[in-house]
């Protein structure tokens, strides 16, 4: 699967640079779901998740991985061509860093249209 274009807020790129010096090298990890498991990805030091074959890598921000799983039945439900890196209010999900306290990180797709285009093509 190839790679989609995934830029970074300002904001983002603050919260980034800090952790990485505090945690080292990160890297990212979505469900990739049908439910917006993509919207909050958690953020972990690089090699803190083990992958398995389900796992593909979406793209990169500012050098750091991020990885989606398939679904069960082995496609990704959802797919823009371009994302958007953020943070946004609210705990970090799961066992993932913090983008800031109280905040967390969010991937929001540039265009709405490309995934329901998807989703539909998928139900005929």
């Amino acid at each position: 699967m190839p790679s989609v274009r995934i830029s970074a807020t300002p904001e983002a790129c603050a919260a980034l640079l800090r952790l990485a010096k505090e945690h080292g090298p990160l890297m990212f990890h979505t469900s990739g779901g049908r439910v917006g498991g993509r919207q909050y990805p958690i953020c972990l030091p690089a090699q803190a998740l083990r992958l398995g074959e389900r796992d593909h890598l979406l793209g990169e921000v500012e050098g750091i991985p991020i990885y989606e799983m398939e679904d069960r039945e082995g496609s990704i439900a959802c797919r823009a061509q371009a994302y958007v890196l953020d943070v946004a209010a609210g705990p970090a999900i799961g066992f993932s860093i913090a983008a800031a306290p109280g905040k967390r990180f969010s991937l929001m797709p540039v265009a709405e249209k490309a995934c329901s285009d998807h989703i539909k093509e998928e139900k005929n």
